[in-house]
């Protein structure tokens, strides 16, 4: 489908038939969903839908990266290397912390004080 997420009216028949095929199409909304907390219905109902917030996706490719920056101190790389690699993380944890609850904000790194991010991070 195009637009993924996004409703288009004029979207190609193509489209509208690939969403029939969706399960629960046409099928009318459970009753619980907008009874009680209306907020953790929808929690559950997306993590059952394995939806994943941004912020989520964006940590996950940030600790691959520290792991990978952590091997290559050990392996004594470039130090331009390491540095470029660290700015690259910066700019994810800027758009990190943008996404985030603010309770779960984290600090740019340095390469001065890899080791203590490095914790925080895992």
């Amino acid at each position: 489908m195009t637009n993924k997420g996004k409703y288009d009216p004029y979207r190609s028949n193509e489209d509208l038939e690939e969403a029939k095929k969706l399960p629960g199409f046409g099928k009318p909304l459970p009753k619980n969903l907008f009874s009680g907390d209306i907020y953790n219905n929808f929690l559950k109902t997306a993590k059952e839908a394995g939806y994943l917030p941004p912020f989520v996706a964006i940590q996950k490719e940030i600790r691959q990266e520290m792991t990978k920056l952590l091997k290559m101190i050990e392996k004594e790389s470039k130090e331009e290397d390491i540095t470029s690699i660290i700015d690259e993380m910066n700019v994810k944890i800027k758009k990190y912390n943008m996404e985030c609850p603010t309770s779960m904000q984290k600090m740019l790194i340095t390469l001065e004080d890899i080791e203590l991010h490095a914790k925080v991070w895992k």
